[in-house]
């Protein structure tokens, strides 16, 4: 089967530090690698307040991982990333293949696909 491309929207406690987030990282990678997947890219969102605390917290340090993986692993890696310590919540979205060039060509959102929280 195909590997799909996929937008991991990570949030992990603005306690941890640069060692600490590293390896949270680190134990995602292997995550998805388990599953036949590889990791594209991280970029750093930095630190957000949120709207209304969570779990006793206030904020949160925003990070997004693309990453390709087959569509059915998308469950299986919901539960085994509930057993990382230090990852906050974590939300997976299909993402889009970069928009061909040609005239036309219209850009559409990413769709939801999972919520874990």
């Amino acid at each position: 089967m195909a590997l799909k491309p996929y937008d991991m929207i990570c949030i992990f406690p603005t306690s941890l530090n640069e060692e600490a987030l590293g390896d949270v990282l680190t134990r995602m990678d292997d995550e998805v690698a388990r599953l036949d997947g590889h990791v594209v890219s991280k970029q750093p969102m930095g630190e957000r307040v949120f709207a209304r605390p969570m779990k006793k917290r206030d904020a949160g340090v925003y990070m997004t991982v693309h990453c390709e993986l087959e569509p059915g692993s998308v469950d299986t890696l919901l539960a085994r990333l509930k057993l990382v310590d230090n990852l906050f919540r974590v939300q997976v979205l299909v993402a889009e293949p970069p928009a061909d060039t040609a005239e036309g060509a219209a850009e559409a959102p990413a769709e939801e696909v999972v919520v874990d929280g």
